[in-house]
């Protein structure tokens, strides 16, 4: 588990962990391994949704169901996973929530509308954060869903990133109306440490952990509150630093295998410093994940799952 067991205890626990989590990180660190571990080691204990946006739902198949789709889907016992959709954000927002089935059809649903969304800064995200709003406030009164805990798979670290500062950028544009009094509702969400918290996936790595070290800082400026908590993936603390004991193992070998030997104890114990960086300078709890090479999608993520149960 490495330093820190105690503070994560904390971050994990019951009371402080916040409604929505979104899991943020660059691309291939294993955000959404992450996502769905914490959403499977959750779902012991209270009902948990996923929500994606991505080209398409990846942590329905891990769990042998369809990729999921803008409609919740349960995938293990009290765990469901849906893939954003901003058609049906807009269909559920106009028909279900405001009954204007009428203007949703006629207006909202025309191509014309549909190419604006698709080049409109900032109108999809705002739409996929209201609809976070939604799933915590207003679905179980008019859809019936009840979720208590949501754990956001966020896009990307620049997409993902750029999201959170869309209420504040619409919010200064003195916007009226609808828009309005949706983003007034997103501010407020997102501000609130009871609602929003956020986690950050890396991996140990110099470029990966530069990118992340001001995903960090950009979290933290924009929520007002570092996130939760750091996961160092495919970490090599384990396994690294001092070797005392390596000439004598490695004696007996041919010189190029010695050789090989010592390139890969030097390429683990680079790995280890950059972990040793991060968690000197992470204004939050660290967790380390080692590597699990040879195991399914779904083993990981329940080998995952049991190291944030043992995080709470």
């Amino acid at each position: 588990m490495g330093p820190g067991q105690q503070e994560l205890t904390q971050a994990f626990a019951e009371a402080a962990l916040p409604r929505i989590v979104f899991v943020f990180g660059k691309g291939g660190v294993g955000r959404s391994t992450v996502a769905a571990a914490l959403g499977l080691a959750r779902a012991r204990r209270e009902r948990v949704l996923i929500v994606e946006w991505a080209v398409a739902d990846c942590i329905g198949p891990w769990f042998g169901s369809a990729s999921a789709g803008p409609v919740p889907a349960e995938i293990a016992p009290h765990l469901a996973v849906e893939n954003f959709s901003i058609d049906e954000a807009l269909r559920a927002y106009f028909v279900d929530h405001l009954h204007m089935g009428f203007l949703y059809r006629s207006v909202i649903h025309s191509r014309a509308v549909a190419r604006m969304l698709a080049v409109a800064p900032g109108l999809a995200e705002m739409f996929f954060l209201g609809q976070l709003w939604w799933l915590i406030t207003l679905a179980e009164r008019e859809a019936g869903l009840v979720f208590d805990r949501i754990i956001v798979d966020a896009p990307a670290t620049g997409h993902g990133a750029s999201m959170l500062d869309v209420p504040a950028t619409v919010a200064g544009m003195s916007v009226a109306g609808l828009l309005a009094t949706e983003t007034a509702r997103v501010v407020g969400m997102m501000e609130d440490p009871a609602r929003v918290g956020a986690l950050v996936v890396t991996l140990p790595e110099p470029l990966v952990a530069d990118e992340t070290t001001a995903l960090i800082e950009r979290l933290t400026a924009r929520l007002a509150r570092p996130p939760l908590a750091l996961i160092v993936n495919r970490s090599a603390a384990a396994i690294a630093g001092p070797a005392p004991w390596l000439p004598a193992l490695a004696a007996p070998l041919s010189p190029s295998t010695r050789t090989a030997v010592a390139e890969l104890h030097g390429e683990l114990e680079a790995r280890n410093e950059v972990e040793r960086a991060l968690r000197g300078t992470a204004p939050c709890p660290v967790l380390s994940l080692p590597e699990l090479p040879g195991r399914s999608p779904l083993e990981i993520v329940r080998a995952v799952a049991e190291a944030f149960a043992e995080a709470r």
